[in-house]
């Protein structure tokens, strides 16, 4: 087994169902990977933080496979929820849970403050925002 990569997720949603996530893959304390998108999202922000979740771990299993996984958030409902409120962050809740117990996988809370992909998240946010936004001719 490998070192451990850390893996930071961010989502940022507004008002209009508009979404920006971002993911910073840390190696020994140096970024080797970094990604901000935005897309349409229909749930609640923890919903989404647990799909941002559930995607971090599955591109870990995908391009590092023989690492161990620390995904932090800072999402505290999506790591410390026994009973999630609603069946859509339920289902969320579960691929998470599900991801985690394929291998070396751990997901677990960080304050906002540290976390490097929260400023990507709203990168992805301002991008989705900037191409819907009609240009005047």
């Amino acid at each position: 087994m490998r070192e451990c990569l850390v893996i930071y997720v961010d989502a940022a949603l507004d008002r209009n169902g508009r979404a920006g996530c971002g993911l910073a893959v840390f190696v020994r304390g140096r970024a080797v990977y970094t990604e901000s998108f935005g897309y349409t999202h229909a749930g609640g922000s923890a919903q989404l933080e647990a799909h941002v979740c559930a995607a971090a771990l599955d591109l870990a299993a995908s391009r590092w496979p023989f690492h161990r996984v620390v995904v932090r958030t800072d999402c505290a409902p999506v790591v410390r929820s026994r009973m999630p409120s609603s069946d859509s962050f339920r289902a969320a809740v579960h691929e998470v849970r599900e991801r985690c117990r394929r291998g070396h996988r751990v997901v677990s809370y960080v304050s906002r403050k540290a976390n490097p992909a929260h400023e990507l998240a709203r990168e992805g946010l301002k991008s989705l925002v900037r191409q819907s936004i009609p240009v005047a001719a």
